[in-house]
C-alpha cells in the first residue's frame, strides 16, 4: 500500500464567526479516509460542524511528479502551496484561488504564482506585504519527505471529489 499526498479544501464552524469558514490540511493516507483523524487533529473550529467540500491528490505539480520518501531530496527544488486573493469589481467578498509551484525559494514560488493565479481579476491582493495571502513550503510530512522528478508530461492537483462529506 502506497502512501498519497492529498490535499483538502475543509469547512465548518467556529465560534463568533458568522459564516462558514474554510481552510485547505494536506494529510498522508492510502486512501482519503485514512487522514480524517488528523483533519479532525488540526481543525480549529467547533468539531462537530468539520466536513469536506473538495479534496485533491497531489502526484503532479508544475512539471514534476510528486512521490513520498523517507530520506530527504537532495535538489533546492521545493513544492509550494500558494493562495492568493483578489477582487474583481461589485463584489463583496474577496475571492481565492491557490495552486502548488515548483520553485528553489518562496519569493520565485509568489513570482510564479502572481503570473497563474486569479488572472482574470483587476486587482490581486493590493497589500503591499503580503502579496499573496499564503506561501507554504510542502516538504515534509509525518517523518516522509516530498520529492520532485522532472516531467513535463502530468495533471495538476485538481478535485477529484466535491460535496460535504462530514468527518
Amino acid at each position: 500500500m502506497t502512501l498519497k499526498l492529498y490535499v483538502f479544501y475543509l469547512g465548518g464552524s467556529a465560534p463568533g464567526a458568522n459564516l462558514e469558514l474554510h481552510d485547505v490540511q494536506f494529510a498522508l493516507g492510502t486512501k482519503p479516509e485514512d487522514t480524517y483523524p488528523t483533519l479532525a487533529r488540526h481543525w480549529f473550529g467547533a468539531r462537530e460542524t468539520l466536513h469536506i467540500d473538495a479534496y485533491g491528490l497531489i502526484e503532479w505539480a508544475d512539471g514534476h511528479t510528486v512521490t513520498l520518501c523517507r530520506e530527504a531530496p537532495q535538489t533546492d527544488q521545493r513544492l509550494y502551496f500558494v493562495n492568493m486573493g483578489g477582487y474583481r469589481p461589485g463584489i463583496l467578498a474577496e475571492e481565492h484561488e491557490f495552486g502548488f509551484f515548483v520553485a528553489a525559494s518562496a519569493a520565485e514560488a509568489k513570482n510564479k504564482a502572481r503570473k497563474h493565479l486569479l488572472t482574470q481579476h483587476e486587482n490581486q491582493h493590493p497589500d503591499a506585504v503580503r502579496e499573496v495571502d499564503q506561501c507554504l513550503l510542502l516538504e515534509e510530512l509525518d517523518g516522509y519527505y516530498i520529492h520532485l522528478t522532472p516531467n513535463p508530461e502530468g495533471v495538476p492537483p485538481h478535485a477529484l471529489w466535491q460535496g460535504a462529506e462530514w468527518i
